[in-house]
């Protein structure tokens, strides 16, 4: 089968090359006998546009790059679906890429993007350092960036209000009674998972005159084993607490194995509260009380938000995802 192109489309409709483009692209009007003639051909030969051709002339792709760092993570296959719901719409593509949490992927992926002339990015909880953001500007395409405020910066981002979303939780635990709180903080370095969400724990404690022991907080880096070891450390210390309140649902599974490895019982001596509401949270013996927290809606928000600026309408700067609590069998209220 020999392939038809543009050339062979304009010289059986006997018209230019442009008038081809025109009607194809939708690009200028064109005149309704000659717009027939070219679709009577089109038809005719059964003619597909090749999309790379077709990007020259119109300076788009129709695909749109989305980074997100962990791939086996079912917050961020979520995030995915949301995105693609809302692209696919319209007619866009998606060109993933997975940064395993380092900065030089990052760099290397925005490098790539940038060579494959993609519309616009949707950045999910990258892991960028403060002097490489320059990188992003360099790119000067549209862009979204979800689960970080880059401050100071016009880049529009989508989140949940985390350090609020922190504040509920352990204000919940407060409520059925529990003075001694311990927290497992997301790694320090991701400002919403770490600083934010302790912040919201900190806030919450202080709001009801309630003190933080030394070795109540403990650093983790989102996987289970780090939420295990954290865990350990605080139940070294010499007072133990009645509630911990764990800020990722995956470092809560290795809280609550920790637990059982020692035999504490959840929630008859101790109560567990996390945060994503993943799936896992309801698989977990016993289910775990968490934050809701929707990767889909996510998703949709940036993909909304991105093609906002490709069709060149009015954006948000931040964009606040909603969150609530989603109580289970792993807190229970003490006397």
């Amino acid at each position: 089968m020999i392939a038809v192109t543009i050339k062979d489309i304009a010289q059986l409709a006997n018209v230019s090359i442009a008038t081809v483009s025109r009607v194809l692209n939708n690009s200028k009007p064109v005149r309704p006998e000659l717009r027939d003639k070219v679709m009577r051909v089109v038809e005719e030969t059964g003619f597909q546009p090749n999309a790379i051709a077709r990007s020259l002339v119109n300076k788009e792709t129709r695909i749109i790059g989305v980074m997100i760092p962990d791939i086996s993570n079912n917050f961020y296959s979520n995030l995915l679906y949301g995105v693609d719901s809302v692209i696919s719409e319209y007619d866009y593509s998606m060109f993933l890429a997975i940064s395993d949490e380092t900065v030089e992927k990052e760099l290397k992926y925005l490098r790539l993007f940038k060579e494959k002339q993609i519309d616009g990015v949707i950045l999910a909880s990258i892991h960028f350092l403060e002097g490489n953001i320059h990188s992003l500007h360099e790119m000067q395409v549209p862009m979204v960036v979800t689960g970080h405020d880059l401050h100071g910066y016009q880049i529009p981002t989508v989140n949940v209000n985390n350090v609020q979303a922190s504040y509920d939780a352990t204000a919940y635990l407060i409520s059925q009674g529990h003075r001694r709180i311990a927290c497992v903080s997301g790694p320090l370095w991701d400002p919403p998972c770490g600083l934010d969400r302790m912040g919201g724990y900190r806030k919450a404690m202080r709001a009801h005159g309630l003190p933080i022991p030394e070795g109540f907080v403990a650093e983790g880096d989102f996987t289970p084993k780090s939420g295990y070891e954290a865990v350990k450390r605080i139940f070294e210390e010499k007072e133990r607490p009645t509630a911990i309140f764990v800020a990722t649902d995956l470092m809560a599974v290795g809280v609550l194995n920790y637990l059982h490895d020692e035999g504490i019982r959840v929630p008859d001596d101790v109560s567990v509260m996390g945060f994503d509401n993943l799936e896992i949270a309801s698989l977990t013996r016993p289910m775990l009380s968490t934050v809701h927290n929707d990767p889909y809606m996510y998703g949709r928000a940036a993909g909304e938000q991105l093609l906002k600026q490709l069709r060149n309408e009015p954006i948000e700067r931040m964009s606040t995802v909603p969150h609530d609590l989603v109580i289970r069998q792993s807190v229970k209220a003490v006397l």
